[in-house]
């Protein structure tokens, strides 16, 4: 199925995940580039870092199986697909005791090689409804959606529309967008820029530094939280570095 995928470009080239030679560095890279370029334009940049609730448990069989009927992939392929994922049972093992099997009626099996595949496939039309001038990374579960602009009303402008359809997006394909989680962050280099009001499913976004993919984006990137952040870590190993020295570096218990 993979190199069914790979051949026919189907997979959109936004998501990167569960993919050869892609990775998490790709991701934050390319974002933080266009939040440099956008800075280098005078511009400001709305990104939107969206939080997919429980997405791989969630994933709804019936409408997954069309996506992979429609993406070609039919005959032995789509029947071995349709085996692998209906009538799995999972149950609990607590202390040497065993629950009762529970029959699996959503989400994808996870730890093999087959449910990362099959979730690109499950997000891939997600890309193609956001509108024009917004562009979007997808790594996983996480995808995160941007526009720079001029004036951070132009951009907001944009950003809701895109948050609009996959709010519809989400609801026809049975996915919960967790607005606790969802963090919306201007970024910007100019200070009397006022902060925008971005709305999913009638609840206000919270406006904020985020950290995504283990990376933290503060509204004026400048990596000083990542750098504090390491430099705490490489303290931590040079202490214990120190005291396998022993007293030719001076080490001490309190070191």
């Amino acid at each position: 199925m993979q190199m069914y995928l790979k051949s026919g470009n189907i997979i959109e080239h936004e998501q990167t995940g569960f993919r050869q030679y892609k990775s998490t560095e790709d991701q934050t890279t390319h974002l933080s580039q266009e939040e440099e370029d956008a800075f280098q334009s005078k511009k400001v940049t709305l990104a939107v870092f969206v939080d997919l609730q429980r997405a791989f448990d969630k994933v709804w069989k019936d409408r997954l199986l069309a996506k992979v009927l429609r993406y070609g992939i039919s005959g032995r392929m789509y029947k071995w697909t349709k085996s692998y994922l209906y009538n799995r049972r999972a149950r609990v093992l607590v202390d040497g005791q065993c629950g009762r099997k529970v029959l699996l009626k959503q989400g994808v099996p996870q730890g093999g090689i087959l449910p990362p595949t099959l979730f690109k496939l499950f997000m891939n039309n997600l890309v193609p409804e956001l509108p024009k001038g917004v562009q979007s990374a997808l790594y996983a579960d996480d995808p995160v959606l941007w526009c720079s602009r001029e004036y951070a009303t132009t951009a907001k402008y944009r950003i809701q529309t895109a948050l609009d359809r996959i709010v519809t997006w989400a609801k026809q394909w049975c996915v919960t967008i967790n607005r606790a989680k969802t963090i919306g962050t201007l970024f910007t280099l100019f200070p009397k820029t006022q902060s925008v009001r971005l709305i999913v499913d009638d609840t206000p976004l919270m406006e904020d530094q985020q950290t995504y993919l283990w990376v933290n984006f503060d509204k004026r990137m400048t990596w000083k939280q990542n750098i504090t952040s390491t430099e705490a870590k490489l303290r931590r190993q040079l202490k214990i570095m120190r005291k396998l020295a022993g007293t030719k570096w001076d080490a001490n218990e309190k070191s």
